[in-house]
């Protein structure tokens, strides 16, 4: 897994951009559908090219990845708000792994 520097804040609207140099790598591409699950306390985003019944989210403009309102509260509930972007470059998947929360109360 390689970090690529962003960090995310689970909010009541969450968006963020993948680099355009790691969207190519791991096939990610506008109009895409992203596959996410929870798996080990973690986000995981696949970008696949045929429909599923699974939570996902169409890949935006710019490599735009929007996560659903069924993820979000999951986290939430756990109190749960910052994560770390991570790409796992041999399955192409896109990894959000939690912050540890005391980090950022201040």
């Amino acid at each position: 897994m390689i970090p690529i520097g962003i960090t995310v804040k689970m909010s009541k609207r969450i968006l963020f951009r993948i680099p355009s140099t790691w969207r190519s790598k791991i096939k990610i591409e506008q109009g895409n559908i992203a596959k996410i699950w929870i798996q080990n306390n973690s986000v995981i985003i696949k970008a696949c090219d045929q429909y599923t019944t699974e939570i996902t989210s169409t890949i935006g403009r710019e490599g735009q990845i929007y996560i659903p309102t069924e993820v979000r509260d999951h986290f939430n509930l756990k109190g749960i708000k910052h994560f770390k972007v991570f790409i796992d470059e041999v399955n192409r998947n896109i990894i959000l792994k939690p912050l540890e929360e005391r980090l950022y109360e201040e």
